[in-house]
């Protein structure tokens, strides 16, 4: 949901200095200008006006937000759900960014995270999950990815399109991510029976733990890729298009969703 609230309160059309009527062009050449002007590296103390200024561009240099927050301060406290129970606070724009300086970047899957599913895993370890089984070999999403961009000035302020290096996991090319040698396959495990985990009954609670014969995959292999050794994976130097977002700071990280190393249990990346 857009920060509606905020953009009722702000007009960004004064912050950048054009009427309502300004072109995409003429928005343009009047946050680059500002963005000049106000950048950290060029006048220091002006942090909180160089975020104002990408904030107000975020939004009218998008022709999709922009018609949405005509549209919101058209209508007024109606269109920005002002009132009720307090309304909503509203999401600060980027900040600044040095000039020559380095940017990382994180690749990891789209669902990851903590959350109440976490807590869930956790009291389920402890007490048991009765007829629903343990997680054990289920999807598990790939490795985080992570690489550093040095780039200029002009690009930080502009925003930019470009390909970062990552090294890191891949799916093995000679088993495509099994882990058997061609021409096998992996077999379910006849002790856990493919679940990865076995229980420990306790009287009122039950414990599990990974199995120790397939070490908490679910399969066995019995003759492992000659390439990967079982694990399915390999190391692999691959290039990622990054769209860098106009006024990126210092330091920021960048999440590129579904870019990471290469999920196990057919989780994803």
């Amino acid at each position: 949901m857009a920060p509606q609230r905020e953009w009722f309160e702000k007009d960004y059309y004064q912050v950048l200095g054009v009427a309502e009527s300004a072109t995409e062009k003429e928005i343009t050449r009047a946050y680059r200008k500002l963005a000049k002007q106000y950048h950290p590296d060029a006048n220091p103390g002006a942090e909180e006006r160089f975020k104002e200024i990408s904030a107000a561009y975020e939004v009218l240099g998008d022709a999709d937000k922009r018609k949405e927050y005509d549209e919101v301060r058209r209508l007024g406290p109606l269109g920005a759900g002002v009132g009720g129970f307090g309304g909503f606070g509203g999401a600060g724009g980027p900040g600044g960014a040095g000039a020559g300086q380095d940017y990382a970047f994180r690749f990891e899957d789209a669902a990851g995270g903590g959350g109440i599913g976490g807590l869930g895993d956790l009291l389920g370890g402890i007490f048991g999950r009765g007829n629903r089984g343990a997680r054990g070999a289920g999807p598990q999403r790939g490795a985080d990815l992570e690489a550093e961009l040095h780039m200029s000035f002009q690009d930080a302020v502009e925003g930019v399109t470009t390909t970062v290096n990552v090294m890191g996991e891949a799916p093995c090319h000679t088993c495509h991510g099994t882990g058997a040698a061609p021409g096998t396959a992996p077999t379910v495990c006849p002790r856990c029976g493919g679940r990865g985990v076995l229980d420990d009954n306790q009287g009122l609670f039950s414990f599990s733990q990974p199995c120790p014969t397939c070490g908490g995959r679910g399969v066995r292999i019995e003759t492992p890729c000659p390439t990967c050794h079982g694990s399915g994976a390999e190391l692999r130097a691959r290039r990622v298009r990054v769209r860098i977002p106009p006024g990126v700071e210092d330091g920021q990280r960048i999440r590129i969703k579904g870019r990471g190393g290469p999920g196990r249990n057919n989780g994803p990346p």
